[in-house]
């Protein structure tokens, strides 16, 4: 043994060293040789995701609002332009009316019912003209106080559509029935074409689509028939089918048609039938002496909801037949009908056919 030079003895050592490695499993090792798969990696990417699609969704909910809100102001300011379309065409059909009335009856004012009748005309014909030009007027003020949140395109159609309806409204006063026929086709379209330009701003709204198809669908809503009777017009139809149905079920009653149909009785039969008839009067009669002046619509829903009543007191009295019903039980009937599908050519053709005409006329 010797001393190496710091005077310390030399000698051989053997030096042992243990190193315990804990155990990992692979799947873990894996895992940290991929950075991307840590926990907060995966909650912070998904977290990016969220709040981009929050900030895309508030864009577009931005921009949707904001077409939305100009569609509805065109909206304010063609809702009472159409209404008063609607007024002035439902004014125009009144005086044609009973401006055929006072031709069919040279001495109007010695028939009573005829002259009830026109009077009635009138009536709803001024109270028309006044509900249209309050809604003008409306679409006026609308278009005034809102034209500078539109391009000046769709002003431009807007005030087109307005001069339409005004010519229109001159065309009914002047009682130009036919002129003014064809000043409101030219009116809507011009308001076809403040749709169309006005449908291009629409934006769907993001969640619009997945609203629309989870929720439950609606008919399509059928447009508004020339053919509409008032309630007033049912009403009285009404009447006469109940009375027809009960003090007069066991009597026969007479229609009397216009003139010209008694000298063509082919008409009936030609496929313009509605066209030629549309502004005649006829006259239901019952044994009883009453009557009453009905225009071809009315005639038409009258037969039609007598030839449905027939059929289900047929049903009921073959149900009644082969049953134990006591004498005296109620029956209640409904029935439903749509003027537009009884207006049809086909169905006025096959309507006319089963009246049997009286000898005089309506208007003679």
């Amino acid at each position: 043994m010797g001393c190496n030079r710091y005077g310390r003895e030399e000698g051989t050592a053997n030096l042992a060293f243990q190193f315990t490695l804990p155990s990992v499993p692979c799947h873990e090792m894996l895992a940290a040789a991929n950075p991307w798969l840590e926990p907060s990696v995966v909650i912070s990417v998904v977290s990016v995701s969220i709040g981009f699609a929050g900030f895309l969704f508030g864009i577009l909910s931005y921009r949707w609002n904001r077409r939305e809100s100009r569609l509805d102001a065109v909206t304010g300011c063609l809702d009472p332009l159409i209404r008063a379309a609607q007024e002035l065409h439902m004014a125009n059909n009144c005086r044609r009316t009973s401006e055929n009335l006072k031709a069919s009856f040279p001495n109007w004012k010695d028939a009573p019912e005829a002259a009830a009748r026109i009077s009635e005309m009138y009536r709803k014909y001024g109270e028309h003209i006044s509900e249209s030009q309050k809604r003008f007027r409306d679409a006026g003020a609308e278009l005034a106080a809102r034209s500078f949140r539109f391009p000046d395109t769709v002003v431009g159609l807007l005030m087109k559509a307005q001069n339409s309806l005004s010519e229109f409204g001159r065309l009914v006063n002047d009682g130009l029935y036919d002129k003014a026929n064809l000043q409101f086709e030219t009116f809507r379209k011009d308001y076809a074409k403040v749709t169309r330009t006005a449908r291009g701003w629409r934006l769907a709204d993001p969640i619009e689509g997945l609203r629309r198809r989870f929720s439950r669908k609606n008919a399509p809503m059928e447009p508004d028939s020339d053919f509409a009777l008032t309630k007033a017009e049912m009403d009285g139809i009404m009447e006469l089918i109940t009375k027809r149905g009960t003090s007069q079920a066991h009597n026969a009653f007479a229609v009397h048609p216009p003139k010209k149909l008694l000298e063509k009785p082919d008409i009936v039969k030609a496929d313009d039938v509605v066209d030629q008839l549309k502004d005649s009067i006829f006259v239901v009669r019952f044994q009883d002496g009453t009557s009453k002046m009905l225009g071809l619509v009315e005639l038409m829903v009258f037969i039609y909801n007598l030839i449905l009543l027939k059929d289900q007191h047929d049903k009921v009295a073959r149900m009644m037949s082969v049953s134990e019903a006591e004498p005296g039980t109620t029956v209640k009937v409904s029935l439903k009908f749509s003027e537009r599908d009884i207006m049809r050519p086909e169905m006025v053709k096959a309507l006319l056919s089963k009246i049997t005409w009286a000898d005089s006329a309506s208007d003679g």
